[in-house]
């Protein structure tokens, strides 16, 4: 039987580390995204790995950008997200 760790657990309970998004402060950040399909200063579109998520907003700017993450500056005034099958 593999040994949990107490605060391991509650990690793993607590967020899904498959994708997650997190808004603050005029903030955006996408983890884990897949692909960048949109990008304007109204509109971002991203691929997630089970949908798609669209940034709508003002002056919209990305700060900081590697493989896995996203960080989106500016008024965000709507995020939607997309089941629908491509």
């Amino acid at each position: 039987m593999k040994n949990l760790h107490f605060r391991d657990y509650f990690k793993n309970y607590l967020y899904d580390l498959e994708d997650f998004i997190t808004i603050y402060e005029n903030n955006l950040h996408v983890f884990n995204y897949q692909k960048l399909l949109k990008l304007n200063e109204e509109e971002i579109i991203l691929k997630l790995k089970k949908n798609k998520v669209i940034i709508k907003g003002q002056n919209l700017k990305i700060k900081q950008m590697t493989k896995q993450e996203f960080l989106i500056k500016g008024k965000i005034l709507k995020v939607e997200f997309n089941y629908e099958e491509e």
